[in-house]
């Protein structure tokens, strides 16, 4: 006779049961979930904001050491050239790098806020009071060219004109009190907050200590990893940070270029708010592909108001520069750091826009490419194992 194995029958019981518990506490826990999402979305938006409070001197002290070690690196190669006993005081020759980085940049900042911000005021200030005048103006020399030809009737012309320009009107209505509430909230804030003076002496630090750093961030890596992994690790984020580092200095190289550039030729044809209309330009050059239209867009069509003449001659200009920009300047900066074509560009421009909004058009770039690099090797590693 057969004899019944009750401890296995038992186990298969528990084994039952278990999983009937683990389905109920399931079940419960996602009707908590669902119940309570409204509070549990606020909870993590107010607990991600803290954070973002919290860390934000870091993730700005990040950024900063981040955007300077280029130039860090090139002023620590070429001081330590001189003499042979400077490699003997490496941590002094870095604090003084660091130090003529931060009077190069912290310098620029202070320049913009106490001579072009007041500048930039100053000029909206006494555009908009005359835009009325700009617009009278264009409209009767362009109603007067019309009244040339005989088959179009200039009053056509001018309701046309004055169709185009009422968003214009409605767009710099209000742009002085606007402009005007900006600054003075920006002036009151004070030039300097307690999280950019923690983010400067974080990133002072980062940028004096970066190999202390890296040892150690690598040493966690292959603690965590397998040999393989961790080596695949450390060489996948070595040509990740290539690729941001080139874009990033390459890009603002560019940029600054392309401002004295168009510094220079706008003073050339006496163009009116040469300093400012050439820094939009030039700040606008950061975003790949677009950017160049965006500023160069308002620029002529304020100019065209302003003197139209000297407008076409600024158009001209403009296009050759960023043909120049595109074809020469660029490439020769940049190089072959992104390995993008055109449309994915366009389409890392236009996803970043979206998601980041002007941080997100200038860093949807670097992301794209370093996404197709991967993409494209695992293709290619996938093909060569089939065929």
């Amino acid at each position: 006779m057969k004899k019944f194995d009750f401890k296995k029958i038992d186990t298969q019981y528990t084994k039952i049961g278990f999983y009937i518990f683990l389905v109920a506490a399931a079940v419960i826990l996602f009707e908590k979930v669902v119940g309570n999402l409204p509070d549990l979305s606020e909870k993590t938006t107010a607990f991600l904001q803290a954070s973002a409070r919290i860390g934000s001197p870091f993730i700005i002290g990040f950024a900063l050491a981040y955007l300077l070690n280029p130039s860090m690196k090139f002023f620590e190669r070429n001081l330590l050239k001189i003499h042979p006993i400077l490699h003997h005081h490496r941590k002094p020759v870095r604090s003084f790098c660091i130090l003529l980085n931060y009077l190069i940049f912290f310098g620029g900042i202070t320049w913009i806020i106490l001579y072009l911000v007041p500048e930039l005021k100053d000029s909206f200030l006494t555009f908009i009071p005359q835009l009325p005048t700009y617009v009278e103006d264009l409209s009767y020399t362009i109603s007067h060219f019309f009244d040339q030809i005989d088959f179009i009737d200039s009053k056509d012309v001018e309701s046309t004109l004055a169709y185009i320009f009422s968003p214009l009107f409605n767009a710099f209505e209000n742009l002085p009190t606007l402009v005007s509430g900006i600054l003075t909230n920006l002036y009151s804030v004070g030039k300097i907050t307690f999280d950019v003076i923690m983010a400067i002496f974080i990133s002072f630090y980062m940028l004096l200590e970066k190999e202390l750093f890296a040892k150690q961030g690598k040493k966690i890596v292959m603690a965590l990893t397998s040999r393989e992994k961790s080596g695949h690790i450390l060489h996948t984020i070595g040509r990740i940070n290539i690729i941001f580092q080139k874009f990033i200095v390459g890009k603002a190289f560019d940029s600054l270029i392309v401002w004295l550039i168009c510094l220079v030729g706008f003073t050339l044809l006496n163009v009116p708010y040469t300093l400012v209309f050439s820094l939009i330009l030039g700040v606008t050059n950061m975003i790949p592909y677009f950017g160049p239209f965006i500023g160069a867009i308002p620029v002529c069509l304020i100019i065209l108001l302003i003197n139209p003449v000297t407008a076409i001659w600024v158009i001209i200009f403009v296009i050759i520069l960023q043909q120049f920009d595109g074809y020469y300047l660029g490439p020769k900066i940049l190089g072959d750091s992104l390995d993008l074509s055109p449309i994915w560009i366009i389409l890392a421009v236009v996803l970043g826009g979206s998601l980041g909004g002007a941080v997100g058009m200038f860093l949807g770039v670097p992301i794209l490419a370093t996404v197709k690099m991967f993409f494209s090797e695992y293709i290619t590693k996938k093909y060569n194992e089939k065929y």
